[in-house]
């Protein structure tokens, strides 16, 4: 018989084309998410605690648009304002009505010496970690261990604004500070309005170099989960509000005039910056009509000059003569008007007592505000 053959093995199935497709789309979807997730979590891990506090901002989960490098918010009339609420690392704390350090009341106590300082970052404190180191609070520690004569007690509040000019200091007191009723005003004034002068087209209102705080706010609900994702929301806040975080929101540098470009002395604008005459000279005009709404509400008033490290400006020449030229102005209008004037020689603070070109440590404020208490106590 002859042998039988075996049957022919099955061979085993070839995987097609369109398989082998499906496995590649399969595996690069696996492998693009896994990059996603990769991404996301690390963005997540490195993102910024006021990114954090922004994202939920953008989701509407947070009510304070508390993200600024310089923990501000923008407010009608005042341009902006210290962020109420704020705690954080590098300042401390803000009080709920939107000021450094504890909040005093409204209405006056009887009996209590209630002490307002104005100015730039210089008066909140911009270097000092605790709202207690910071110049007014160490104030009222020195006035309590010796008060003057007729007060049992003393409150200062401290109405340092970072970055603040005249016209902020003038509607701040004006538009708020006023209805505290202070019983004397201090003024510590002429860094920030010195720099103004250094951007082109001059204008008295600022606006050649001043821009409104927008603040941020949440994404329209039909796009929120675009802000669940840490990567989605951080590329959002960087592109679209770049500004909020980095602390230029204050100021606009492009060189350009300002969108109403009234300020045409001669009918020329200023194009190029200058020494301002006095009778067109913001600084002058705001400090003197200050010190008429604080006379005029009873109040005493006791101004003093800003005051820049040694060699804190040397590169900045006009900036810095201007600084002196404010000095010379507020000089000026403690005699005129008759109101305290307390020097601020350089030699007041320690060398080693300055953190930057303006600005103390804990020490240094310490010194400053033993300085000063001497002039408040000649006024009472």
């Amino acid at each position: 018989m002859p042998e039988m053959s075996e049957p022919p093995a099955q061979s085993e199935a070839k995987p097609t084309a369109t398989d082998n497709r499906l496995k590649k789309r399969i595996f690069g979807v696996i492998m693009f998410a896994m990059i996603l997730g990769f991404i996301e979590l690390a963005t997540r891990m490195v993102m910024p605690p006021q990114y954090e506090v922004g994202r939920r901002i953008l989701l509407g989960a947070e009510d304070s648009p508390l993200v600024r490098m310089q923990n501000t918010i923008g407010q009608a009339y005042l341009l902006y304002t210290p962020a109420p609420n704020y705690t954080g690392e590098q300042h401390g704390y803000h009080n709920a009505d939107g000021y450094r350090g504890k909040a005093v009341p409204l209405d006056k106590r009887e009996g209590v010496l209630r002490v307002l300082c104005l100015g730039g970052s210089t008066t909140y404190g911009w270097t000092v970690a605790r709202p207690e180191e910071a110049y007014p609070a160490v104030l009222e520690e020195l006035l309590r261990r010796n008060l003057p004569a007729g007060y049992s007690d003393v409150e200062v509040i401290n109405a340092g604004l970072p970055w603040g000019t005249s016209a902020e200091i003038l509607t701040h007191y004006h538009f708020k500070f006023h209805y505290y009723r202070p019983d004397l005003v201090i003024v510590n004034t002429g860094g920030n309005d010195a720099e103004g002068y250094t951007f082109p087209y001059y204008h008295p209102d600022n606006s050649n170099w001043r821009q409104p705080l927008v603040n941020l706010h949440s994404m329209p609900k039909n796009w929120r989960w675009l802000a669940r994702s840490y990567f989605a929301s951080y590329a959002i806040l960087n592109i679209f509000y770049s500004d909020q975080f980095d602390g230029g929101q204050f100021a606009s540098e492009n060189g350009t005039p300002p969108a109403a470009a009234w300020f045409r002395p001669n009918g020329e604008l200023v194009k190029q910056p200058h020494e301002i005459p006095l009778s067109q000279l913001s600084f002058l005009y705001n400090v003197e009509t200050l010190i008429q709404q604080v006379q005029n509400d009873g109040a005493k008033i006791l101004l003093v000059p800003f005051r820049a490290a040694p060699k804190g400006y040397r590169q900045k020449g006009f900036e810095l003569s201007q600084i002196l030229r404010h000095e010379k102005i507020l000089e000026e209008l403690s005699e005129k008007y008759h109101t305290g004037y307390a020097p601020f020689p350089v030699s007041v603070i320690s060398p080693k007592n300055w953190t930057d070109h303006c600005h103390l440590n804990v020490f240094g404020e310490r010194e400053k505000a033993g300085h000063i208490a001497e002039y408040v106590r000649r006024l009472f």
